[in-house]
């Protein structure tokens, strides 16, 4: 009597294994963050800090007159872990808005 389930048919039954396709399709999402709803307090030294804690950056602007930041991360996927640890993250006593943006 041979068992049920065991050793016979495919392995991953429900979920597709990722393909480097697709792999390489999130590659492709954008790497670049806007950071909105800064406190008038917050510094330069305090966003770095934040932004690389995740990942690598490139390219760091502060707009302080739009209390606003933009900074380009070397990956598309530090830029969505970042959006996803920190959108409505507080610094400062104000609620910051980050979003992915092309650029």
């Amino acid at each position: 009597v041979s068992g049920r389930g065991r050793g016979r048919g495919q392995i991953s039954v429900g979920r597709p294994l990722p393909t480097r396709q697709s792999q390489k399709a999130a590659e492709k999402g954008p790497s670049t963050v806007s950071i909105e709803g800064l406190s008038s307090s917050t510094t330069e030294l305090q966003l770095k800090n934040l932004l690389k804690s995740i990942g690598p950056i490139e390219m760091f602007k502060m707009i302080p007159q739009h209390r606003k930041a933009i900074a380009k991360f070397s990956s598309p996927q530090h830029a969505a872990s970042f959006q996803t640890s920190f959108h409505r993250h507080m610094i400062d006593l104000s609620h910051i808005d980050v979003s992915l943006i092309d650029g």
